[in-house]
């Protein structure tokens, strides 16, 4: 062994001495590709995925048009109108079995019994009833020059809810008391020197209500119509001053109510022409539109083509839906599906094709064209109102013995020209 060769024990512990010009991170490998021009295209590069704590896109609050005092009779009324009211807790089993079945799209499993239309206008309809006086209270105001809202604040108007139950017609009768003052109940005292004067004359009504539903609501809507127009009953307790100033929250002849069971799809051309009649009228669709969607695209289109046919002009549809409402077709042949959402298919219906501009194209001459024109839909209404995403937040105070919400939604209407 020669002089300097190192000994066994003393090997170098670590391995050789790298060499100060390499790198001593791991090679990092080239990229497979980066957006650039490519042949014929441009390879775009990736959009960044939005990150979970991203903020999104929030409903705005409904303005809350009528007082908080109408919101608390309104409420009154539900709770007043029906016995179950008193013990919500055993209501329990029902309303869990209501909200299954209307998950599941069982309407005759969710709404067959009297005990099941109840509990669901004791638990949801007030909520709901709320928000669409709101709505509505809100749309009279922008729209005051209107046919139908010029009728309903002056004499009389009609209207028409598919779908209609407990929220509609408490809805309409929070809207009148809010925008006639001539609707309100009148104490038990004038209301019996009245019937006393031969010469006081019954007044016609101011809205004339029809509901179109499939479950049968006749006898919660004559609850909640004499619980409207009733006065309240009071404590045994309660004062000379407030049994002479107790009145209903409506007038008995203000509102005329019609409740039609009914399948709205098998409604025939001459049952929905006689309910229109031939004034302008507000159609309504409230948490209704989404669902005859869900049911049948093809037969939904086809109720508003005979609406467009049947409405007299200067008429409006009023729809409420919930935000998320995306309607799935099957493609024929093929497993995959097409997404509408309910606006779109709506628009289909009654706005047709977008106008687009008259060009002269090559090969076609001044005849052919002429047909093209002609097999256009013609446009007869237009989109009045488009609020995508709201909020109706229940004002502070109010009293309710079951459970009430905040309820999100999205408005459309449409006025036929």
């Amino acid at each position: 062994m020669g002089q300097y060769d190192r000994k066994a024990q003393s090997q170098r512990k670590h391995g050789p001495i790298l060499s100060s010009s390499a790198s001593k991170a791991p090679a990092r490998p080239p990229p497979i590709a980066k957006p650039e021009w490519r042949g014929n295209g441009y390879m775009k590069k990736a959009k960044p995925k939005p990150h979970l704590d991203a903020p999104k896109d929030q409903p705005t609050p409904q303005d809350q048009c009528l007082p908080v005092e109408l919101q608390q009779l309104v409420l009154n009324i539900f709770k007043d109108s029906f016995a179950a009211s008193e013990d919500f807790e055993a209501l329990i089993p029902v309303l869990k079995e209501v909200n299954e079945k209307v998950l599941e799209r069982d309407w005759e499993g969710a709404f067959g019994g009297e005990e099941k239309r109840e509990g669901y206008a004791l638990r949801w309809s007030p909520s709901r009833a709320l928000a669409f006086a709101n709505v509505m209270a809100e749309f009279c105001e922008e729209r005051a020059e209107d046919d139908w809202v010029q009728r309903l604040s002056n004499s009389s108007a009609k209207a028409i809810c598919f779908g209609g139950g407990a929220a509609e017609i408490m809805a309409f009768a929070g809207l009148l008391r809010h925008l006639r003052s001539d609707a309100a109940g009148r104490p038990q005292s004038e209301l019996d020197a009245a019937k006393e004067d031969p010469s006081t004359e019954a007044s016609a009504p101011i809205l004339d209500l029809t509901l179109i539903d499939s479950a049968d609501w006749s006898s919660v809507i004559s609850k909640l119509q004499a619980g409207a127009t009733t006065p309240p009953t009071l404590s045994k307790y309660a004062s000379a001053s407030a049994r002479a100033s107790n009145a209903a929250l409506l007038s008995p002849s203000t509102l005329n109510i019609n409740f039609t069971q009914h399948d709205i799809f098998t409604l025939t051309t001459t049952q929905l022409r006689q309910l229109i009649g031939d004034k302008p009228i507000l159609v309504t669709l409230f948490l209704t539109l989404s669902s005859l969607y869900k049911t049948s695209i093809s037969k939904t289109l086809a109720l508003f083509v005979r609406l467009d046919a049947l409405l007299p002009p200067n008429s409006t549809i009023l729809i409420i839906d919930t935000i998320i409402a995306s309607i799935s077709q099957p493609i024929p042949g093929s497993e995959d599906v097409i997404e509408y959402t309910m606006e779109q298919l709506t628009d289909r219906a009654l706005l047709g094709k977008l106008p687009i501009e008259k060009v002269q194209v090559q090969g076609k001459g001044k005849k052919a064209l002429e047909e093209e024109e002609k097999l256009k839909p013609e446009i007869r209404w237009e989109k009045i109102c488009k609020q995508e995403m709201k909020v109706n937040k229940l004002e502070e105070g109010l009293r309710y013995p079951g459970s009430l919400e905040n309820v999100k939604f999205q408005v459309l209407a449409y006025q036929r020209l």
